[in-house]
């Protein structure tokens, strides 16, 4: 069995080798990842979900607590209000035997109440019911009876009941409004006893809208197809949330009477239908709050992430297979021809390409063999090239160097003349341009001490006053640490040149031009700043960015006049230190422009070995 096996296996060509192989490493670990992770995701969504209900309503009951404790300490306050203690004093009796209050009184504790009430909106109304039945609320006299006799409504039983501590009654239909409510009223209520003798006075009863617990629930994210019930600890229901379609699951609920544990959960069945039921009950209150979500509404994420993920295989199924018998088919044949190509080229044969045969993985390396080829092609070229190049640029500096040395020599015996004809100007400028040709007849690329590069402005400008006179000054403060340090050759001169040309030659009253340079820990600031013209903030930023550019071939062509211009220093500078060195601009209009150099140093200093 084994032999005829491996027999078969033999038998089977390169192509459907290929695409046995493609289909069992890519479907089944697909297949398996797959399957794994749906049911990871999926307990995980579930869980997070079930936690969510579990938190939202904590925060519900929450929620209900400081809104109850705010009615609680709001029926507190008359016990804190002598006035008030003393008009309710005034008429005592039983319950129901009053017949009328003073205009006065009236007036003040409608002051009082509405004073509490202000701003309040989930407040229906604050009233103040004396031991006879004197009714004293906010609400527009006309909608309340002035004379309340409580017992007539069962409700008030349980706040007479209470002694003075604080109640909260059920949703009901008050009988002192002369109108019917539409909806019903949350009441608080207490007992008002005098604080110094116990003796009763009266009581406070604050109505209060549904709307308080609907607005409670909207900002939080509660799940819409879920019900949420809120029962006193006698499993009265004082709200309830559901679907206008769904009936009411409150009576099945009290008859199942589930042992909930305070702030667990558990799956229960109403209806025919299964809950995730969630309870969390309030020591202060006594209210439970009792969440009901359907599991199926649970679910739901889960049920679509199966859905796609099934979707999903499906499609990867058929990619695949269509993916294996393509690559099969057109594995063999390129992949012989490149090697065979990738030989040649390895013998230095950089002419040979290859034919592509389509779009797909194969077409893209062939195309990128031959663009590849191409290039090597293109770079051996230029390298050589280049190579004559430098070979010429070589003879050609040679060759320069003889006129800068008859030049020099010819300057030193023109400065002689001067000094013997008593012309000190003439013989300053010419020495001075004769340090200046001997200066640049090194390569400008050559790492000098900043004080050579100093000394070869100061000639420079030694010049230039002779042409300008007191027109131009120039102050240099260059710290004695600094002058050691090596920089790259005639990165100053063009500066100043800058700053004389373009920020001083146009002035009347000429200008001063600052040449500082100090070191700050590991980096070298060197400065040339202007008094001039300036230049716009817009124009400065376009510099700038300018200057930011990488260099590039043709970054190191000349600019105008000839000279190293501020590019030319800023891509020097970046070349040589790359991002360890920059150049920027600064300044505004009238104020001059500044030209600051950084470079960091190396850990040895950057010094000269002088």
């Amino acid at each position: 069995m084994v032999q005829r096996t491996t027999g078969f296996s033999r038998d089977l060509n390169l192509r459907t080798k290929l695409l046995l192989l493609f289909m069992v490493l890519i479907l089944l670990p697909l297949s398996l990842q797959g399957v794994f992770t749906y049911r990871k995701f999926s307990d995980t969504v579930d869980q997070k979900t079930e936690q969510f209900t579990v938190d939202i309503v904590r925060q519900i009951n929450a929620n209900l607590d400081r809104l109850l404790k705010d009615f609680e300490r709001l029926s507190m306050m008359p016990l804190y209000d002598q006035a008030v203690l003393s008009i309710l004093s005034k008429y005592d009796g039983a319950m129901g035997s009053a017949t009328w209050a003073s205009s006065d009184d009236y007036l003040k504790m409608k002051l009082y109440t509405s004073a509490n009430a202000y701003d309040r909106t989930e407040i229906r109304g604050i009233h103040l019911v004396s031991n006879s039945g004197i009714f004293f609320s906010n609400v527009d006299a006309m909608a309340v009876d002035s004379v309340w006799d409580g017992r007539q409504d069962d409700w008030f039983d349980e706040v007479v009941r209470s002694d003075g501590a604080w109640v909260l009654i059920p949703p009901h239909h008050p009988s002192y409004y002369s109108a019917k409510p539409t909806d019903p009223y949350i009441s608080v209520g207490r007992m008002i006893r005098d604080p110094e003798t116990l003796r009763q006075l009266g009581y406070i009863l604050i109505d209060i809208k549904l709307d308080a617990l609907r607005d409670i629930l909207s900002t939080l994210n509660f799940e819409q197809d879920a019900n949420l019930i809120v029962m006193d600890n006698q499993k009265r229901l004082l709200f309830e949330r559901k679907s206008d379609s769904d009936p009411s699951v409150y009576d099945e609920l009290l008859r199942i009477n589930p042992p909930q544990p305070y702030g667990s959960n558990q799956k229960i069945e109403l209806g025919g239908q299964i809950y995730l039921y969630v309870q969390h009950h309030s020591g202060f209150s006594g209210l439970s709050v009792i969440g009901l979500t359907p599991i199926n509404v649970i679910q739901k994420e889960s049920r679509e992430l199966r859905t796609f993920t099934l979707w999903f295989a499906l499609l990867c199924v058929a990619v695949v297979t269509v993916l294996a018998v393509i690559v099969s088919y057109r594995v063999t044949r390129p992949l012989i021809e490149l090697k065979k190509n990738m030989i040649r080229v390895e013998q230095g044969n950089f002419d040979r390409r290859i034919e592509v045969y389509g779009k797909d993985e194969f077409g893209q390396l062939g195309r990128g063999f031959n663009k590849m080829t191409e290039e090597i092609n293109r770079l051996f070229n230029e390298v050589f090239i280049v190579g004559l190049r430098e070979k010429e640029a070589e003879l050609s500096a040679l060759q320069s160097q003889i006129n800068p040395h008859f030049i020099y020599n010819t300057l030193e015996s023109i400065s002689m003349m001067a000094i013997r004809g008593n012309n000190a100007e003439v013989s300053d400028m010419v020495s001075a341009l004769g340090k200046l040709l001997r200066y640049t007849i090194d390569k400008v690329d050559r790492l000098v001490p900043l004080y050579e590069e100093i000394r070869f402005v100061q000639s420079y400008v030694r010049i230039q006053q002779l042409r300008y006179g007191e027109r131009l000054r120039v102050e240099y403060d260059i710290e004695e640490e600094a002058n050691l340090i090596v920089v790259p050759k005639l990165i100053l001169q063009p500066l100043v040149e800058n700053a004389v040309y373009h920020g001083i030659d146009g002035a009347e009253r000429g200008g001063t031009v600052w040449i500082s340079a100090l070191r700050i820990g590991d980096v070298l600031l060197i400065t040339v700043r202007d008094d001039g013209k300036g230049l716009p903030e817009q124009e400065i930023a376009e510099l700038n960015e300018q200057l930011r550019t990488p260099p590039s071939y043709q970054g190191w062509q000349r600019e105008d006049g000839g000279g190293l211009g501020l590019s030319n220093i800023a891509q020097r500078i970046m070349l040589i230190y790359g991002d360890k060195g920059e150049l920027t601009v600064d300044g505004s209009p009238g104020t001059g422009l500044t030209v600051t150099i950084a470079i960091r140093l190396e850990e040895t200093g950057g010094e000269a070995n002088v």
